[in-house]
């Protein structure tokens, strides 16, 4: 997902190996530590430095269906010719791996004879799209046919609004209309999956110290608790803090409107003065809730999972009762791609439930597909990935998940981060 975030120490490498891998493995948040480009080193103005003068969008899925003949149109897709080659750019160590292999991918080309030129080059979106926005711009190709980016990312609607990403063929769609789950399907951010198709999602919720914290946390005003003072761990990233306190106040971030964000605001400069938070901390927070730095804590579902396989099941996770942000990282194609009818077979083939399983018993995120819970516990044999809520959510968990507010133009995000990002530093 995503921005999260800078940080200035090793990376936590999990030190378990991963159903008889010869390597270690590292969550794709983990990664992101190395990025050293957070909200406070990448933050608004490096964004608009990247996207020059264009707007900030809705994420809306840029309108009505391609107008017929145009590229993305039912009538584009036909003419297209597939191809042996696709080129996929995604996160590292965001995909199941044995022994330098992807078996996901191996199994892909043995199946439809398209050979997989797999990139680990996207470690934060705002870079990412800017490397990419010059041919775009250009109309030309961007060297990808399939990139993953992030909902409440500003790129991922930017692509969108200006037109730089491919309508996808909702003919080629079979698996994903069968099998993905509610969570992922007509999106807030894309309605009717017109561009994007999920690659993984997650959580922001909260985490607690079952050792020190005794009685069962249910809400999100425990973090604006005076008897924690000192121990509480918040985001230094401005849509994620937002976004809670927003929740904190009662609203539903994805309807809210800027005299609420200045409630929301102004909610978390009292925790701040009441000396209740500890620090702001990006991916860090983890360290500090294992090291008992804080008590409770935001956090990033997946990992709290990966936490918990690690020894520390003394941590864990709630879903509040006013909700929690979910996140959703994102396969889409941009404008021309070479490989089109590549992806869209990619794309949909990724949603079986076997296929979507050998993925997710390897990286643990939230699993577009919920039929591959049966898969990874029948077949796989790990009923530790096959029954965790965090993987496979309950219909309450369903209920609880939030999604973001999507920004209508620049001043809408100009506001937001003037609002939170002086809470933070």
């Amino acid at each position: 997902m995503s921005e999260h975030r800078e940080h200035e120490e090793q990376p936590i490498i999990d030190p378990s190996l991963f159903r008889g891998l010869t390597e270690p493995r590292m969550t794709r948040r983990d990664l992101l530590r190395y990025a050293g480009m957070g909200a406070g080193a990448f933050g608004l103005s490096a964004f608009l430095a990247a996207c020059g003068t264009a707007g900030v969008s809705t994420g809306t899925g840029g309108g009505a269906s391609p107008t017929p003949g145009a590229i993305g149109s039912a009538q584009w897709w036909a003419k297209q010719k597939p191809t042996t080659t696709l080129n996929f750019a995604n996160w590292p160590y965001y995909i199941d791996v044995s022994h330098g292999k992807h078996p996901s991918l191996d199994l892909f080309t043995k199946q439809t004879g398209i050979a997989v030129n797999y990139y680990e080059v996207i470690q934060n979106n705002v870079p990412f799209f800017a490397k990419i926005r010059p041919s775009l711009e250009a109309k030309q190709y961007t060297g990808y046919d399939l990139v993953v980016m992030t909902n409440n990312s500003p790129p991922l609607g930017e692509l969108m609004e200006l037109g730089w990403l491919t309508p996808l063929d909702q003919s080629k769609m079979t698996n994903f209309y069968k099998n993905a789950g509610p969570l992922v399907k007509n999106p807030a951010w894309d309605p009717g999956n017109k561009y994007t198709m999920a690659w993984q999602s997650g959580w922001t919720a909260l985490a607690y110290n079952t050792d020190v914290i005794k009685g069962p946390i249910d809400s999100v005003q425990s973090l604006f608790d005076p008897k924690y003072a000192g121990k509480v761990g918040m985001m230094n990233d401005p849509q994620e803090l937002g976004s809670l306190g927003l929740l904190a106040t009662g609203v539903d971030p994805v309807h809210s409107t800027p005299a609420e964000w200045q409630k929301a605001a102004a909610k978390l400069e009292a925790q701040k003065k009441a000396g209740i938070v500890r620090q702001y901390y990006d991916q860090s927070y983890i360290n500090a809730l294992t090291n008992g730095d804080t008590v409770i804590s935001m956090c990033w579902s997946g990992d709290i999972f990966q936490a918990n396989l690690n020894g520390h099941k003394n941590l864990k996770m709630v879903l509040p009762k006013e909700g929690a942000m979910f996140w959703t990282d994102n396969m889409c194609i941009p404008m021309y791609s070479q490989n089109s009818v590549s992806a869209m077979t990619y794309m949909d083939f990724v949603y079986q439930p076997s296929v979507e399983g050998m993925i997710e018993d390897y990286v643990n995120y939230v699993c577009p597909v919920p039929s591959a819970s049966e898969y990874i516990l029948n077949v796989i044999k790990d009923p530790t990935v096959a029954n965790s809520p965090f993987v496979f959510p309950t219909a309450q968990a369903t209920a609880l998940s939030r999604p973001y507010y999507q920004y209508k133009n620049q001043n809408e995000l100009n506001e937001w981060n003037n609002l939170f990002v002086p809470i933070t530093q």
